[in-house]
């Protein structure tokens, strides 16, 4: 789930202006979970959301067919269970009878269809719907070369859905789980003011919206209509919108939040020491990186950016920016089930040989002979990503001798940057993994994937990733996309910094928060013995 993007480091200032805490409610029988969501959802759409700010909410206020048990596991949602044909092309899903709106509505086969159907409706052009492209027919339906009822998807009675494939994706599941598989109310769809509206609203899951103040707060409230209501035993879900992750720790530290998105890498240590059971650091399926825009001058040159990714210090670089972040020299990480990452050869050089290579690299370049190379490196507000714009600039500087224009925006018109590439060069962004599995990144440098951010198009490695998906056989699958990841590697369209691990603060009253490689922790599965935080 993209990023779904975290953000650390430098601290650029504190908000002078604090944020009210939130009271465990007027009523004392009410329990409030309090929680930094990092920033705030551009939308609440499942169709259209793209951020992990929307994605933590959205997996409060709906159900998949499938979803995540607290440990990340894939688990029964709506389906009561499924059946998968012997060719892992069919998938036939058996919906409860008891799973309903928070209107008391049913959910039915035809809102799975209805929302799959408008997830990839061109109009709509979901970010992420090029996840479910291995549905048979729907690559050419968010095209707009098929209608949508060619989609490979039908509803043949009330309790029932049966999804085809064009190809076996073992995977696929756990791409149910996400916001692009979640039903859609029928009344949402004709009005889509209503996904943002708490008079409104219908979802399905264990939570309702009862209030939005965008830029501060999104509250929820229980769906006492919700299948397993009685395991829920949070009432009120507040998520805060804290860009600032200095302000966030002081909030916590003040007792007016439960669980924090992230913690400032500088605090790591003191906090290590002195809060050693509520900081949880665990790995985590996501990478940071720059990516090169290929479609002119300079950076069209191979050469040229092989030097730049070549002169940056990796481990100097996540030694800067807190305690446990893993230095990058691929796209996937460490930790994928059943998958070898591939690596660049000149991982094992010192960085001092690094630097020398780099230098040779650039020299061959047609650009060196310009003393005046300038590059512009775009950043969204964030101190880590203020930090990490700083440090790299730097070390382009002293190994090669390039000026860096910093050109930092707001998250808005930072997304609103991507598409425009007259206005950028090179463009800091992250990917977190939305499943276990290899092609969750490598499937966003596709030529045809719209989180293709620098316009990478190789028919080596578009074909190697084709192959990859049509294979049957686990382990003949992750050797060719182990191959399509170094091919990219080979032709540099971006330059890997690093690897996340997740850092959270849980107040010593949570439990439930279990730590999982796709750092994704549903409130249902939360509860509150106590005031969660001390000061």
């Amino acid at each position: 789930m993209s990023h779904r993007l975290p953000a650390y480091l430098l601290l650029l200032a504190i908000v002078t202006a604090t944020i009210p805490a939130c009271e465990r409610s007027e009523d004392s029988a009410s329990v409030v979970l309090r929680r930094g969501n990092g920033g705030d959802p551009e939308t609440l759409d499942p169709a259209r959301a793209e951020d992990i700010h929307a994605f933590r909410v959205l997996t409060d206020l709906y159900e998949g067919l499938v979803t995540i048990d607290a440990s990340g596991n894939v688990i029964a949602g709506v389906a009561e269970s499924w059946e998968v044909s012997s060719d892992g092309l069919t998938y036939t899903f058996l919906l409860r009878p008891d799973a309903v709106w928070s209107n008391g509505e049913r959910v039915t086969a035809d809102h799975f269809l209805a929302g799959f159907r408008r997830t990839l409706a061109p109009k709509v052009a979901s970010a992420y719907g090029f996840l479910l492209h291995a549905i048979r027919n729907a690559s050419q339906v968010s095209q707009g070369e098929l209608p949508l009822s060619a989609l490979g998807i039908r509803a043949p009675d009330r309790d029932t859905l049966i999804i085809e494939l064009a190809s076996p994706a073992p995977y696929f599941l756990s791409v149910l789980t996400m916001p692009i598989a979640f039903p859609a109310w029928p009344a949402e769809i004709a009005d889509e003011s209503r996904f943002a509206n708490p008079d409104m609203f219908v979802g399905n899951g264990p939570f309702v919206l009862d209030d939005w103040q965008p830029g501060h707060r999104i509250s929820l409230r229980k769906n006492k209509r919700f299948r397993e209501a009685n395991s829920v035993r949070i009432d009120m879900v507040e998520y805060y919108a804290i860009n600032d992750l200095l302000t966030e720790l002081n909030m916590y530290r003040a007792g007016e939040l439960d669980i924090t998105a992230s913690v400032p890498g500088a605090n790591v240590e003191k906090l290590r020491a002195n809060r050693p059971s509520e900081l949880r650091i665990a790995p985590r399926l996501a990478i940071y990186y720059l990516a090169f825009d290929l479609s002119e001058a300079p950076l069209d040159d191979l050469a040229l950016r092989q030097a730049l990714s070549m002169a940056i210090d990796r481990t100097a670089l996540t030694q800067v920016i807190g305690r446990g972040e893993q230095p990058a020299f691929g796209l996937v990480p460490d930790g994928v089930r059943g998958y070898t990452p591939s690596r660049y050869a000149w991982e094992t050089l010192t960085n001092p040989e690094r630097q020398e290579q780099a230098r040779r690299m650039y020299a061959n370049s047609p650009h060196s002979a310009n003393d005046a190379l300038r590059l512009k490196l775009s950043y969204d507000t964030g101190d880590i990503h203020e930090r990490i714009a700083l440090a790299v600039s730097s070390m382009w500087r002293d190994v090669l001798g390039i000026d860096v224009e910093l050109d930092k925006r707001e998250w808005k018109y930072f997304l609103e940057t991507r598409g425009k590439r007259d206005e950028w060069q090179i463009m800091r962004f992250a990917w977190t993994g939305d499943y276990d599995h290899a092609s969750t990144f490598t499937d966003i440098l596709l030529s045809t994937s719209p989180q293709n951010l620098p316009g990478y198009a190789s028919s080596r490695f578009d074909s190697l990733i084709a192959a990859a998906t049509a294979e049957q056989d686990v382990d003949v699958q992750a050797r060719l996309l182990a191959s399509a990841e170094s091919t990219m590697l080979d032709d540099y369209p971006i330059a890997p910094l690093y690897f996340y691990v997740s850092k959270h603060l849980v107040g010593p009253g949570v439990r439930g928060f279990d730590d999982n490689v796709l750092d994704q922790h549903p409130s249902r599965y939360l509860r509150l013995e106590s005031n969660s935080t001390s000061p």
